[in-house]
């Protein structure tokens, strides 16, 4: 699963990155006046924030402000395998998370360690999710996938990171068709782990009202 992100790569760092994966010329900034605060370096993102996600807007590529959590329960992720065909997620649309990694928690004797996963090179990271708006405001949800073997010492889920390739999974994602997305959300994520890292963090990060570059130093 995937409960806490961390999203500290400046916007202008990550337009060109979102230009080259998903082909456009320009991947433009929407609704910032409803989204205060949407990109600015957050090192503990949670359920219920508004965050900056990438979807489709009058057919091409833009960035705009989400909730990040479907109501009434705050829903943060949904599984791939199931997401097309879950009731909660009807009328729902592909839509791109961008983090520089996600934290998962390990048990450790009567505490617990927490684990900062990224992108082995630095670059961020385009997890897919989903998106719907919902009473005026829109929503998002994150895609996990099964952990591949090298991964399930973490945890079982990971979020869908989208590779780069010759057939970019990203661009693929958000603006494939139906049959595309259904078979990405159901692909496993086995191939994700050689191009991943995970360190231990400051268990600080375990409460939210913690925020800052100190949280990825091991304690």
């Amino acid at each position: 699963m995937c409960g806490r992100y961390v999203l500290f790569s400046e916007i202008d760092d990550v337009r060109p990155l979102l230009s080259r994966r998903l082909g456009s010329a320009e991947v433009p900034v929407v609704g910032e006046q409803s989204g205060s605060g949407m990109w600015r370096p957050n090192y503990n993102v949670a359920p219920s924030h508004v965050v900056p996600i990438v979807r489709p807007f009058r057919q091409r590529p833009t960035i705009g402000p989400a909730r990040w959590g479907y109501p009434p329960k705050t829903v943060f992720n949904a599984r791939g395998e199931t997401v097309l065909s879950k009731p909660l997620f009807r009328g729902s649309r592909p839509c791109l998370f961008v983090m520089d990694g996600w934290y998962e928690w390990t048990a450790d004797g009567a505490a617990k360690q927490p684990w900062f996963t990224s992108s082995s090179d630095g670059e961020p990271l385009l997890v897919a999710g989903m998106c719907k708006l919902i009473a005026g405001q829109l929503y998002g949800t994150i895609v996990t996938t099964a952990a591949p073997e090298d991964m399930a010492w973490l945890h079982h889920r990971m979020p869908r990171v989208l590779l780069e390739g010759e057939e970019d999974e990203a661009a693929e994602w958000l603006l494939g068709t139906p049959t595309t997305v259904a078979q990405l959300a159901a692909r496993p994520g086995a191939q994700h782990w050689p191009q991943l890292e995970s360190q231990k963090v400051s268990r600080a990060v375990g409460n939210v009202a913690n925020n800052g570059p100190e949280l990825l130093e091991p304690e």
